[in-house]
C-alpha cells in the first residue's frame, strides 16, 4: 500500500477455522478460500465487490500465518496481508489493522471491516449502504450493518435499533448473542431487531479510542507494538512476536456492546454468511425438482436436496430434503435443517485423534501439491507429489521416517546431504532418516514423483526446515 493519504481502506478478516462446511472446508483450507458458487472463492468475491468503492491496493487481509504459508498461499501471495501467529478473535485483529494503517498512511482512514466468507448478491445496494456508512463514520460513529431478519434464526447475533433514525443511521440500543428460538421469534415480532452481519465501518482513530477505553489489555500490547514498528523495526516481525500477547476477544463483545456511539445502517443486500450447508442450498440455483447438484452426480426422483461430489460418481435415488457432500476421504449425509450439527461431527473427529477435519487427501503447498494415496496409519504412507516448474520444497530432514522417491514425469533435482543430482523418469532415490534433503523442479514442466514413507511416525510435523523459499519457519 502507498504511504500517501487514503480516505478509505478495507480490512478483510480471513482467519476462520473451517468447521461449519465440513467435509469440504477443513482447518487448513476453510470456507473463505473455497469456491462455493460461480468462479470466485468467497475471499475473491469479497474483494471484487468492493470495486470501485475501494481499490484492491487499499484492501488488507488479516489471516493466519498457517494459511499464508500453507494451502492458501496462492490465494494470498499477491494481496496486502497482516499475518496472525495465533488466533485471537476479531478485536486484536481490528486493533492491529487500525494502528498499522494509521501509521503506514500517516492519515486517519475510514475502515470498512468485512468477514472474508460472506456472500452479497445485490452489489448496487451494498455500495449505497457503504456510502451512507462512510458519512456516518466520518461523524465519529462506530457503524454496523444490520440485516433485516427473514426467520427466527438462532445461529445469528441480533442488534436492536432505536425506533427513530438519526439521518441515515439508527442508534443501537443493545446487542444480543445467539438467542434461543422463543427469543428469536419475539425479536422478529418486535421489528426493531436486525441480524448482526459482522460488517463495520469506522475511522481508525475512533475504533482505537474505543479499544483504549474498553480493552486496556489489548491497548497496552498494541502501544508496545506501535512503538517498536515506529522505530523502524519491521512491522510484520513485530506482529509475529507480539500479537499472541493480546487476549482473545471479539470486537462485538469487547467494544460494540459497551460503546454509546454505535449506529446501525439497515441493509437489504442479498446477504448470507454461508454458515451451513443449508445456507449453501438456499443461495444456490435449483433445478425443476428443487435440487442443487454439483460434480459427477446422477439424480433419480430426488427433490429439494443438495448433492455435491468432489471426486466420485454419486448416484442418488428417491431422496428428499437431504444434504450429501462427498470428498475423497469423507461423506456427509444429513437432513436439510440439521446441517448446523456438522460441528458435532468435527468435534467427534478431533476427539478420536483423526485428521479428516484438518486437511484433505490432496494438500496444496506454495511449491505444488501432494496427495496421500494410502497408508495413513499403518507404518507407511504412499504419496503422489507434484512440484510446479521452478519451485522447490524446503531443505529439511525427518527424524522418524525414511523416504523413497520414484520419478514418474519430469526431472527432479535432488539435494541429499552434500550431493546435488538429477533423477529422471523411471529412476528413483532414497532419503535416510535424519538426512538433509531437498526436492526441486528446475524444468519447464510439472514434476511428479511417488513417495513411499516408512517409519514409526508419519505426521507432517516431523519436518525440521533449514532453508525455505516461502518464508516458512526454519531453524
Amino acid at each position: 500500500m502507498s504511504k500517501e493519504s487514503s480516505n478509505r481502506v478495507a480490512v478483510i478478516l480471513a482467519g476462520g477455522s473451517g468447521t461449519r462446511l465440513w467435509p469440504l472446508s477443513r482447518q487448513q483450507l476453510p470456507k473463505q478460500f473455497l469456491n462455493l458458487q460461480g468462479d470466485e472463492t468467497l475471499l475473491e468475491g469479497t474483494i471484487s465487490r468492493l470495486t470501485p468503492f475501494i481499490s484492491k491496493d487499499d484492501v488488507w487481509v488479516v489471516t493466519s500465518e498457517a494459511h499464508a504459508s500453507g494451502e492458501a498461499y496462492s490465494a494470498l501471495k499477491d494481496l496486502n496481508t497482516i499475518l496472525e501467529p495465533a488466533a485471537r478473535n476479531t478485536a486484536p485483529a481490528v486493533a492491529v489493522a487500525a494502528a498499522l494503517l494509521m501509521d503506514l498512511t500517516k492519515s486517519d482512514p475510514v475502515m470498512l471491516v468485512l468477514p472474508a466468507d460472506h456472500l452479497i448478491q445485490d452489489i448496487k445496494s451494498f455500495h449505497q449502504c457503504l456510502d451512507m456508512a462512510v458519512d456516518v463514520a466520518e461523524e465519529g460513529k462506530l457503524v454496523t450493518f444490520g440485516i433485516k431478519p427473514t426467520r427466527p434464526d438462532t445461529g445469528f447475533g441480533y442488534v436492536q435499533a432505536a425506533s427513530e433514525a438519526d439521518g441515515n443511521a439508527y442508534p443501537v440500543l443493545r446487542f444480543t448473542e445467539k438467542p434461543d428460538l422463543a427469543t428469536a421469534e419475539s425479536f422478529l415480532l418486535q421489528g426493531s431487531y436486525f441480524w448482526n452481519s459482522g460488517m463495520f465501518v469506522w475511522k481508525a482513530s475512533v475504533i482505537l479510542d474505543a479499544i483504549q477505553k474498553h480493552l486496556p489489555d489489548i491497548w497496552s500490547v498494541l502501544e508496545n507494538m506501535r512503538n517498536r514498528w515506529n522505530k523502524d523495526e519491521p512491522w510484520h516481525e513485530v506482529i509475529r512476536h507480539g500479537f499472541a500477547n493480546m487476549p482473545s476477544i471479539s470486537i462485538d463483545y469487547g467494544v460494540m456492546e459497551k460503546s454509546e456511539s454505535v449506529a446501525l445502517i439497515p441493509c437489504d443486500i442479498g446477504w448470507s454468511d454461508v454458515g451451513s450447508w443449508d445456507a449453501v442450498y438456499d443461495i444456490s440455483d435449483h433445478d425443476e425438482d428443487g435440487n442443487t447438484l454439483a460434480g459427477d452426480v446422477l439424480s433419480f426422483d430426488c427433490k429439494n436436496s443438495l448433492i455435491r461430489s468432489e471426486s466420485k460418481l454419486l448416484a442418488a435415488v428417491n431422496l428428499e430434503d437431504v444434504i450429501v457432500v462427498e470428498t475423497p476421504d469423507a461423506i456427509l449425509l444429513t437432513k436439510r435443517g440439521e446441517s448446523q450439527r456438522v460441528r458435532e461431527i468435527v468435534d467427534k473427529i478431533k476427539a478420536r485423534g483423526s485428521k479428516e477435519h484438518v486437511e484433505h487427501v490432496t494438500v496444496y503447498r506454495p511449491w505444488g501439491n501432494y496427495t496421500v494415496l494410502e497408508g495413513r496409519n499403518s507404518g507407511y504412507k504412499l504419496k503422489r507429489i507434484e512440484v510446479s516448474p521452478g519451485a522447490s520444497l524446503s531443505l529439511q530432514s525427518h527424524q522418524q521416517r525414511s523416504e523413497h522417491w520414484v520419478v514418474v514425469s519430469g526431472v527432479a533435482t535432488v539435494t541429499r546431504g552434500e550431493e546435488v543430482y538429477t533423477v529422471s523418469k523411471n529412476e528413483s532415490t532414497y532419503i535416510a532418516i535424519g538426512e538433509k534433503h531437498r526436492l526441486a523442479n528446475n524444468g519447464e514442466n510439472p514434476l511428479q514423483i511417488v513417495e513411499v514413507q516408512v517409519g514409526d511416525y508419519l505426521g507432517e510435523d516431523d519436518i525440521e526446515r533449514f532453508d525455505d523459499h516461502y518464508g516458512r519457519g526454519c531453524e
